[in-house]
């Protein structure tokens, strides 16, 4: 079987820099570490969510003709503009508790990221000096730890990515390619036939209508390639990614 070597994401050579570190995590204290960054990211979809209804330009289009409205059918003079003033307030203030109510199950989603959810699937961690910076939870596509092949230590099945992210100040820096590149290395070790993201990882659930979900179906989509080209490039799996006929068997 081939060799993987760690692979370690590039840091700037500064003097007494803090190491920086990719491996599996064993210890209960990273294993929470990690658990608290991915239930983080849940979270923080709640702000995406917002953003998508706060600015898409449909809601902005409805908003501007309500308040055209508003203003065509109750000012008429200098007198009326404190009534006007005070139904705009009651309206975008109507409009902000409409979005924030909206967005919040995804608090609801983050506060069932646990211990259970977790269960023994394994988290590889990126670690810089003290700090866990980047998580990955590793499992199995039939939440098992696979069936063993006859005769030998090696499992068959697909290990799945359930979980991936980094912490804001750290993306785009090569941690969340450290990341894949570190389960593909651990899948292949122990002898999976390929790697993909679970269906119902994390970060996949939506609770806002489609048209306004293109930021984080695109976020998603570019994830799913990242892991296409590493396991591609890296992995050593009976078929590649990028076959026609992936996740068929």
């Amino acid at each position: 079987m081939r060799a993987y070597p760690s692979v370690e994401p590039k840091t700037p050579t500064t003097p007494n820099a803090p190491e920086l570190r990719t491996y599996v995590a064993e210890t209960d204290n990273d294993r929470a570490a990690a658990l608290r960054l991915v239930t983080d990211s849940v979270a923080q979809q709640r702000q995406q969510a917002s953003k998508s209804l706060l600015f898409h330009p449909l809601n902005l289009g409805a908003y501007v003709l309500t308040v055209a409205l508003f203003v065509r059918s109750l000012w008429a003079t200098n007198d009326d503009l404190p009534l006007l003033i005070t139904v705009l307030f009651a309206l975008t203030a109507t409009c902000l508790v409409v979005i924030r109510y909206a967005s919040s199950h995804y608090t609801t989603f983050a506060e069932h990221i646990d211990w259970d959810w977790l269960g023994e699937d394994r988290c590889i961690v990126v670690k810089w000096g003290g700090e866990i910076i980047g998580a990955l939870v590793l499992g199995w596509a039939d939440n098992s730890e696979g069936a063993k092949k006859r005769g030998t230590r090696r499992r068959r099945g697909k290990a799945v990515v359930r979980a991936w992210t980094v912490r804001g100040k750290y993306r785009g820096k090569g941690v969340g390619k450290a990341l894949l590149e570190e389960a593909v290395r651990v899948a292949g070790e122990r002898g999976a036939d390929g790697i993909l993201f679970e269906r119902d990882h994390a970060n996949s659930k939506r609770i806002l209508p489609g048209i306004y979900n293109g930021y984080l179906n695109n976020q998603e989509a570019k994830a799913e390639k990242a892991l296409e080209k590493v396991a591609d490039e890296k992995g050593n799996f009976r078929q590649r990614r990028s076959s026609p006929t992936w996740g068929s068997r």
